[in-house]
């Protein structure tokens, strides 16, 4: 951008705009217009407002990353494209039919990559983990999964996505993010991520709001196509609302709000594990959290003592997430379950057996008879474990395994209270992919697995404690007193 602008002045303007890119007044106005987008497509469903959101907001993404060198810029329209982009249920056909929209989104990105190059590296923690993941996700199939399977756009997209592509992206960031810059990473992630949770609580609530009459007619939850990603994100977004309440108390009661939207979403999964979540954060912030710890005992009395008071209520409004959890339950023990995800797990475990060492493959459809998955998506099983298992065989479990094992080696080396954060909300991802596709989603989630794991290393040691220290007036240092005393 420098060699374009060549003037002080120019350049200058630059600087403020980039300034901009990052401050709180750009991601009030993101948030807003995303606002626009989903209600209208809560209004006027057949009118596809989510498809038209969701274009914007990736010419956004491609226009802050030309705008800036810091890739930190594009994430909130990024999380909030993501977020848009979960209502566009089987539109994949739709998509293709703006398919030359994406030309000026290609070369805006291509733009930055030119503009704000840096040699990319392989020294990250996590690049070999990587890397024997995508070979393994490379060789899936080897010998059984047929040519036109492997070849496949949709098979295609999914093992560059999980495999090398994301091992690019991996790189890329290592290389472009800095931690030297003028804010802290850890600060502008956590606004983001909670910026992303509030919006995905607006998108449920709002959602009632507007269909308020059949939600008095019910008399409980509304069908949402959406709600298992976006109790998903929810998920993902909890501990960084715990994160902002030990430096602005506030925030605290947003975790809880965004508790409350992902029971409002009807997910099974989100009820589950989000309440497994909810207290994890809870014990994990009052071991950390010592100056809040009687808020939050405070908090939860007053959610425990409401539930209480208004039991009969809560669970006949949860009812139909209920039934159907405790549905799936007793035929999965009775051994007589109809759920698609019980058979799926039957068909995974099975493939496995008869296909140990390479897996059945990524574009494996033979088992499209249980339940035939949209266009453009894979014939998932709908259980991370179970997936590498009969896509990748032995060699998967083993690759998976050792990825698993140096992301907790590197978020737990250094227990601070912002790689613990990452610890909850990529844990909560992974079980929230036992029921669901989760991490083998390239994109948004395993893009945040990847972002997380490059903040944590980038930010680990000193400089990620100072953070966290508040700001004090700088002391001079002993050797100018000492020169001070000296003139005297």
């Amino acid at each position: 951008m420098e060699m374009i602008f060549k003037s002080e002045k120019s350049l200058k303007r630059i600087e403020k705009i980039r300034a901009f890119l990052l401050s709180d007044k750009w991601m009030a106005v993101l948030f807003c217009l995303a606002g626009v987008f989903t209600t209208l497509s809560a209004i006027y469903p057949e009118a596809q407002f989510e498809i038209k959101g969701t274009i914007v907001f990736v010419y956004i993404v491609g226009f802050c990353l030309a705008l800036s060198d810091d890739i930190m810029a594009a994430l909130a329209p990024f999380s909030l494209a993501a977020l848009v982009a979960i209502k566009c249920y089987d539109s994949f056909n739709v998509f293709m039919s703006y398919k030359w929209y994406i030309v000026p989104v290609a070369v805006l990105l291509l733009f930055h990559i030119v503009a704000y190059r840096k040699k990319l590296t392989t020294q990250g923690t996590q690049f070999k983990p990587m890397l024997f993941v995508s070979i393994a996700i490379l060789l899936g199939g080897f010998g059984f999964i047929s040519f036109e399977e492997y070849t496949a756009l949709t098979s295609v997209y999914h093992m560059l996505g999980l495999g090398f592509g994301m091992l690019l992206i991996y790189a890329y960031l290592f290389a472009h993010l800095d931690v030297k810059r003028n804010y802290s990473l850890i600060e502008h992630l956590t606004k983001v991520m909670v910026l992303t949770g509030c919006f995905a609580s607006f998108m449920v609530i709002s959602y009632y709001i507007i269909n308020i009459n059949d939600v008095i007619d019910r008399g409980g939850l509304l069908f949402m196509q959406w709600r298992n990603n976006c109790s998903t994100i929810l998920m993902i977004t909890i501990p960084f609302a715990f994160l902002m309440a030990s430096k602005k108390s506030y925030a605290t009661v947003l975790g809880f709000i965004f508790y409350f939207a992902l029971l409002l979403t009807g997910s099974r999964g989100g009820m589950v594990f989000g309440s497994v979540e909810i207290v994890m954060c809870i014990v994990m912030y009052m071991l950390y959290d010592k100056r809040r710890r009687l808020a939050y005992i405070i908090i939860c009395a007053c959610v425990l003592f409401g539930f209480l008071a208004f039991a009969p209520q809560v669970t006949e409004f949860l009812g139909y997430t209920i039934d159907r959890l405790f549905s799936a339950i007793n035929g999965f023990l009775m051994g007589e379950s109809t759920e698609v995800r019980a058979i799926h797990y039957a068909r995974g475990i099975n493939d496995f057996l008869t296909h140990p060492i390479f897996g059945t493959g990524l574009g494996y459809m033979g088992n499209r008879d249980v339940h035939a998955s949209k266009e453009f998506a894979l014939c998932w099983y709908h259980c991370a474990p179970i997936q590498v298992c009969a896509s990748f065989g032995i060699v998967g479990i083993l690759t998976f395994g050792y990825q698993f094992i140096k992301r907790n080696i590197l978020i737990w080396r250094k227990a601070t209270l912002f790689n613990m954060t990452i610890f909850l909300s990529y844990i909560s991802l992974e079980m929230m992919s036992l029921v669901n596709p989760g991490v083998f989603c390239p994109i948004p989630y395993l893009f945040y697995v990847t972002l997380f794991m490059v903040i944590v290393e980038k930010c680990d040691g000193e400089y990620q404690e100072k953070i966290y220290i508040r700001k004090t007036r700088e002391l001079p240092k002993l050797s100018k007193i000492k020169e001070m005393k000296e003139k005297a």
